[in-house]
């Protein structure tokens, strides 16, 4: 019995803590964005999906997205009060890839990059370039990378609040057309106007934001379901895998984003001043798998 205890002592760190000693060839998933991805309600039911294709169970997906962030550089005048300015994604991406080193990118922006103003062609061209870079560095890396249209804005004002709407209509439009340069590009934008549409006619007290931003709980359930079906076409997995969207269900992974998101973004040099600082990574890592493990258990 003696001499089998190193080997099963081996085998219960591997099961703990998967992230210490996965193949380096294992999927690494990275989700980055705005406020939006950084408060994971579609992230997670997206992860729900992921890790029910197979081989996909337990593999590293981390979410990165930061509040208020754009690929623009852009922020408008007194931002949260003037307290500090919009941050860059260019800022904090080399570290990211440096040191995550995602083999799968899937990245979401737009949404504040034309910082709540009319279409401007300046605007445009620096969310633009914002947007080429990030997939050009990413490729770089050697990850893959697909690329989301913005969400909505402010659905439930339609037609009083349009004009940043069709800023985002036009950023989602210029995306889509680099499919012929060979981009992925999943439009959730249009999905998920089909998506808002439909439901506000089987209800019509539905809220997809209240703030005309941020979404509901049934807004994010929107959104996964937008993102869930060009993914899954992207990466030919099964389109029709439930999302999982019982809040009940869903916490123990909940939990597992939150964890690993603040150590990594501590991880990588993000200073939001808005952002608790992570734990320290294998920390983090840890309680991921035992949250994971949580996850599963109540499947």
């Amino acid at each position: 019995m003696v001499m089998f205890m190193p080997w099963l002592f081996f085998i219960c760190l591997i099961w703990v803590h998967p992230a210490l000693y996965a193949d380096s060839s294992a999927p690494r998933i990275l989700f980055l964005g705005d406020e939006n991805t950084f408060n994971g309600g579609w992230v997670v039911e997206v992860e729900s999906a992921i890790r029910a294709q197979k081989g996909y169970a337990r593999v590293s997906i981390v979410n990165m997205g930061l509040l208020s962030e754009t690929v623009s550089g852009l922020s408008e005048p007194g931002h949260a009060g003037g307290s500090f300015t919009r941050p860059h994604l260019k800022n904090r991406l080399p570290q990211i890839l440096a040191q995550y080193k995602p083999t799968l990118v899937i990245a979401q922006y737009g949404m504040n990059d034309g910082i709540y103003l009319p279409l401007d062609q300046n605007r445009f061209k620096a969310f633009q370039d914002g947007i080429i870079n990030l997939r050009n560095d990413c490729i770089k890396s050697g990850a893959k990378i697909i690329l989301l249209t913005p969400s909505l804005y402010a659905p439930d004002k339609f037609p009083q609040v349009m004009e940043y709407e069709k800023v985002l209509q036009a950023y989602s439009a210029w995306m889509v057309a680099q499919r012929k340069a060979g981009w992925q590009v999943v439009d959730v934008h249009s999905r998920l106007l089909l998506e808002y549409n439909n439901a506000k006619r089987a209800d019509p007290k539905f809220i997809y934001a209240n703030n005309g931003v941020h979404p509901t709980e049934k807004g994010n359930s929107l959104i996964a379901r937008s993102v869930w079906d060009g993914l899954a076409a992207n990466m030919i997995w099964v389109k029709d895998t439930p999302l999982i969207s019982d809040t009940a269900k869903n916490r123990p992974l909940y939990k597992s984003m939150v964890v690993l998101r603040n150590a990594w973004l501590s991880q990588t040099g993000s200073n939001h001043p808005f952002v608790n600082s992570g734990l320290p990574l294998e920390t983090a890592e840890m309680r991921s798998s035992e949250y994971l493990k949580e996850y599963f258990k109540g499947l």
